[in-house]
Parts: C-alpha cells; sequence; structure tokens
C-alpha cells in the first residue's frame, strides 16, 4: 500500500496504478497471448490513461498473518472509480492527486502548559504534606516542575511596586498569599516538633512594602483526633519585614526583619485573641548596624545604605508568579547549592 505521505506524487500514483492494473490483465488476458511484452504494454498504457482521465484503482488491503497469508490475501480485490461520475453511493473514500499534507498538530499554549505544570504541583503538595513528608525523590520532582514553570513565567519585572513608592494597583505581589509546598530547611524542620504543628502559613503582602509571615501552631496532639473530639487551640507567630527592590534584580526582593509577635488564638475552645500578644522589635538592630557600619569591615552590606545592592543579604528571588500562583526561591546560605523554595497560591483571607 502506497504510504499517504507519497500519495501526492503523480509518477509514483502512475506506478502504484500499473501494479494493480498489471495484475488484473494477468488473470484476463487468454493465456495464449499472455507474454511479457503484452502485459507490460497493456498496463502501462491502461494506467497512464486512466490517469489522465482521471479514473484509478483502489486496492483493498489484505490481512496478513503471522508467517504465512492466506490466499485470499493474495487475490487482487480492487473497485473502479471515476471521478466524473456523480454515484456518492460509495461511502469508500477517494484519494486525489492534490491531496493536501496533514496538518502539525497544534502547539500548546504557555498557559496551557502552565496549567498543567501547576496541577502536578499541587498533587504533590497534597500527597506530601505541603513538603513537611516529601522524600528526596518527591523534593526533586516538585523542583523540575517549578523549573519549568519558571520558563514560562508570564511575568516580568515581577518586582515592581514592592517599594510602596509607587502608588498604582500593578504590583504582582500584592495579596495574601497562602503556603502549599515548600523545601526551607527552617520551615520544614517546625513539623519535626513533638509539642506543636505548623498549621496554615500564610505570606501577606497588601500594604507594601510591608510584608507580614504568618504561621499557625496547633497543638501536636490535636491533629491526632476529630475536631468534634478535642477542644481546638491555636498560637500565631507573625513575623513582620520590610520589603524593597534589589538594584540590577528585577525579579528580587530584599526584606529587613521588623519584628516578631506571638497572639494566642484559641485555649480549649475558647477565643482568647484579646489577650495582649508577646512581641519583640527587631528595628533597634538595624539603627544600631547603621552606626557601627562605617568602623566595622564586612556590615557595609547590612547598613541600610547596602540593602539596595542586588546581592546583599536577606532577599528572595521570584520564579513565578501569576493571578493564582505564586514561586519564590529564599536567599541561598553559603553551604547550600540553593535555597528553599515557596508555593503559595492566592487567597481572600488569613482567618485562623
Amino acid at each position: 500500500i502506497l504510504p499517504a505521505d507519497l500519495q501526492h506524487e503523480k509518477s509514483l500514483l502512475v506506478l502504484y496504478r500499473f501494479t494493480q492494473l498489471f495484475s488484473i490483465v494477468t488473470q484476463l488476458m487468454p493465456s495464449k497471448m499472455r507474454n511479457c511484452n503484452n502485459l507490460l504494454s497493456i498496463s502501462l498504457g491502461a494506467a497512464v490513461v486512466l490517469h489522465q482521465t482521471g479514473a484509478f484503482v483502489l486496492p483493498q488491503r489484505a490481512t496478513l498473518t503471522h508467517g504465512s497469508h492466506s490466499s485470499e490475501s493474495l487475490r487482487p480485490n480492487t473497485k473502479f472509480y471515476n471521478s466524473g461520475t456523480d454515484d456518492d453511493s460509495s461511502s469508500d473514500s477517494i484519494p486525489s492527486d492534490t491531496d493536501s499534507d496533514p496538518q502539525p498538530p497544534a502547539v500548546e499554549s504557555n498557559d496551557d502548559i502552565s496549567s498543567q505544570l501547576k496541577s502536578k504541583l499541587y498533587q504533590l503538595a497534597a500527597s506530601y504534606d505541603r513538603g513537611f513528608a516529601a522524600t528526596p525523590k518527591a523534593r526533586t520532582e516538585a523542583n523540575k516542575i517549578i523549573e519549568q514553570l519558571a520558563a514560562v513565567n508570564p511575568t516580568e519585572n515581577a518586582a515592581r511596586g514592592i517599594d510602596g513608592n509607587d502608588f498604582s494597583d500593578d504590583v504582582p505581589l500584592k495579596a495574601i498569599w497562602r503556603m502549599v509546598w515548600t523545601s526551607a530547611f527552617d520551615v520544614v524542620s517546625l513539623g519535626a516538633s513533638p509539642i506543636a504543628a505548623p498549621s496554615a502559613i500564610y505570606q501577606v503582602i497588601t500594604d507594601p512594602p510591608i510584608a507580614t509571615n504568618i504561621i499557625d501552631f496547633i497543638p501536636r496532639a490535636q491533629s491526632f483526633f476529630p475536631s468534634s473530639s478535642v477542644p481546638s487551640s491555636l498560637l500565631r507567630a507573625e513575623v513582620t519585614t520590610r520589603a524593597s527592590s534589589r538594584r540590577g534584580a528585577a525579579d528580587r526582593v530584599g526584606l529587613a526583619f521588623e519584628g516578631v509577635k506571638l497572639q494566642p488564638i484559641e485555649l480549649l475552645g475558647q477565643k482568647v485573641d484579646n489577650l495582649p500578644p508577646l512581641s519583640v522589635d527587631l528595628t533597634w538592630q538595624q539603627g544600631l548596624i547603621d552606626q557601627v557600619a562605617s568602623f566595622v569591615p564586612g556590615l557595609e552590606n547590612l547598613s541600610s545604605d547596602g540593602k539596595d545592592d542586588a546581592d546583599a543579604p536577606g532577599y528572595f528571588d521570584i520564579e513565578y508568579v501569576d493571578d493564582e500562583l505564586l514561586i519564590i526561591c529564599q536567599q541561598a546560605l553559603p553551604q547550600q547549592a540553593q535555597g528553599g523554595r515557596f508555593a503559595l497560591v492566592k487567597v481572600d483571607n488569613y482567618d485562623p
């Protein structure tokens, strides 16, 4: 059977018809007239005439069996068609010399690719408790998915507006984000505590340049029982930072810690959020560093004047952000090949 991608070649089509007609003429011609010259001349001439007039011959496919074939499969089984007839009764398709090549498969858009990748990442997050129970293989798979998402990141200059100097709403990070995956050791290690278990984790950037990291803790024993049988307790930790853009790095956000607050929210099923929180102000440290930075070598990058440099300590890089998902990579520690990654989804609120 002639391959489909060669059917448009006229010379091959004539040859194709010739071979079929040769078989037919061989059976129809009287035995006395059968010789090579007669068979070849009649078959070739008929093939040319049929090609010029638009008539052609289509063989029906022979069914081959493994290692052998029946006599039925060797017997020519042909049908004649003529392109000039108006007979539409046949359901068989009629090939044409001008059949167009098959259309190439449609190329997936970046939106389709990112949607599929995000679905895979969400499945990993659900299977491995947001990364707290992740195996090395799962972390590697998540990193591959994140790298593929980074390649189709739809947002350029993702750190724009984070300084809070621009009063426009064009701030890609401005939202409430809830963590669904992390590989950061400082967060994953929280899940090893036998006393308290991390619950919801948020990054709240509703009033740039202030960015607040929120971690809710519940008693470890509380997670072992149905919520209806154990009175709930919850402690909320808030870490306040001041975000800033970095010179020469359009997708990098610097962070300066300003304070830590521990607020009881619920105790044995009773609301206690009216109790005073335990707060620690960290801004005095920055003032002290600014005063001694000019006298102590190595503190220049930690001062307020040096924090805008791209490689100054305390930052994260935005690898992907759209109207649904944010992926960041925190600053790598000297002994690590890369910092921990966070995947966060946009939510409406951060109520306990």
